[in-house]
């Protein structure tokens, strides 16, 4: 299933904004065309869908209308900045969030008996994400927050780059450690943009707008768009830079066509010629660079191993080879210094910094370790490979190497010769045989370690 990036304002609305146009498809034919929701991947979330062929009756236009009208917030956000500035006028001891509700109260704590009610200080003004109950659906709204090392190293590298103005599209941290570090951080102003309308009640409409980054919409419509385009403007040496952490399972295609309209917004505040590229860091796992450097060439991945406090893989102790999720960005590579005493080094035939691991092969003319291990060339490849790969005369190309592990076979490759590498429909990517797929490949019934489920 493919995403078909175009502009998607006529398209049929869902409570999450216009909806993306999909399309099926398989390694023979491309297949009908339909509209879904742009944020939710799970029909439980959100079950928008519609064909593009078919007629969109009247009654179903009204029955999403109520759905939208519905799930639309009591208070505006000027309404909600009010709300903000009585807030701070209560004494510390009368300054109350409830959870329950997702709201700041003002005096009125008798409609929140029983709920899950916590006191406000004034640094958790600047910081609400301390204040709210995580989201952590991986198919819709996931939240994870870069740790203290990766805010502290981000900001440090594009203060010394001289960045004035961040757009912050989905990374709220780093908007709260500079509004919280004010003294430090005053040449650096941030505008974040974020799906969790919770942080409508903390941040006034000139430093956050509600927004859906795969259908670039502004939930505040034109007011808050007009916001964006006035901080995107460049004046006495001011210099914009765009940040964006989107859920990894996000649709590449959809950003990459949303990043590219908010290019246009950067070019025409600031008179920009069209081949000008604003500044971006993509934070991404390093696996999908392929998919993200087609779509955006621009974009090269740096070594840097970005950390997030709230997740057991992304983490400080997500094993030997580090987090996965590095930063794809169009910064001068050797601008983009990374800390030596955090395991970095500068290699002087590429022109940039990469992790120590990383040796440049001489046959590649590169450094070429994407994933934590040092990489070996393979000459029949014509390319570098994972340590643990052989290269399989059958498929013509490396494979992970079975031979040393139980869970497989004593094969380094499971090979069926009848299969082809233009047929993939039932091919198994645990064994890399082919006939069956991966829920029911026969090497399932010898790992020792994997009970059956009662």
């Amino acid at each position: 299933m493919e995403v078909i990036p175009k502009n998607c304002k006529k398209h049929p609305s869902c409570p999450h904004g216009p909806c993306l146009m999909f399309e099926r498809q398989t390694s023979t034919k491309r297949g009908k065309k339909f509209y879904a929701c742009s944020a939710c991947r799970d029909r439980s979330v959100c079950n928008f869908f519609h064909w593009v062929d078919d007629p969109y009756p009247d009654i179903k236009k009204e029955h999403w209308q109520k759905i939208i009208e519905a799930s639309k917030l009591p208070l505006t956000h000027k309404e909600y900045a009010k709300r903000l500035k009585k807030f701070q006028k209560l004494s510390l001891d009368e300054r109350k969030y409830c959870k329950t509700c997702s709201l700041l109260i003002l005096n009125e704590q008798e409609k929140h008996d029983n709920h899950d009610i916590t006191d406000v200080s004034s640094k958790q003004l600047f910081q609400p994400s301390t204040l709210f109950e995580t989201v952590e659906d991986k198919k819709a709204e996931a939240q994870y927050f870069f740790s203290t090392k990766t805010i502290q190293f981000v900001t440090s590298l594009l203060k010394k780059l001289g960045f004035t103005k961040l757009v912050l599209i989905g990374v709220p941290k780093i908007h709260e450690y500079l509004l919280s570090n004010e003294d430090e951080n005053s040449k650096v102003n941030s505008f974040l943009m974020d799906i969790d309308h919770r942080y409508l009640q903390f941040f006034g409409p000139k430093k956050f707008c509600h927004y859906n980054l795969f259908n670039n919409h502004f939930f505040g419509g034109e007011e808050s768009k007009q916001k964006l385009e006035e901080f995107l403007k460049e004046t006495n040496e001011e210099k914009v830079a765009v940040l964006l952490d989107p859920p990894f399972g996000g649709l590449i295609d959809a950003i990459s066509f949303t990043l590219r309209k908010l290019n246009k917004y950067w070019q025409k505040a600031n008179c920009k010629a069209d081949s000008e590229i604003i500044p971006t860091l993509w934070f991404f796992p390093y696996f999908l660079e392929p998919r993200i450097v087609k779509s955006r060439p621009d974009l090269v991945m740096m070594d840097y191993k970005v950390e997030y406090f709230n997740h057991k893989k992304f983490g400080s102790k997500s094993g030997s080879k580090g987090s996965p999720i590095r930063i794809f960005t169009n910064v001068q590579s050797s601008l983009f210094v990374l800390p030596k005493s955090e395991g970095y080094k500068y290699c002087k035939t590429c022109e940039r910094y990469v992790s120590n691991e990383n040796q440049h092969c001489a046959k590649c003319n590169k450094c070429t370790t994407k994933h934590g291990n040092t990489y070996k060339h393979c000459d029949l490849c014509q390319q570098c490979v994972k340590s643990n790969y052989l290269h399989c005369e059958v498929h013509n190309k490396c494979v992970p190497d079975t031979s040393s592990s139980n869970e497989i076979s004593d094969k380094i490759c499971i090979c069926n010769k009848v299969g082809s590498e233009e047929n993939n429909s039932f091919r198994c990517y645990k064994c890399f045989g082919y006939g069956h797929r991966k829920r029911d490949c026969p090497t399932n019934s010898r790992n020792p370690s994997k009970k059956m489920r009662k």
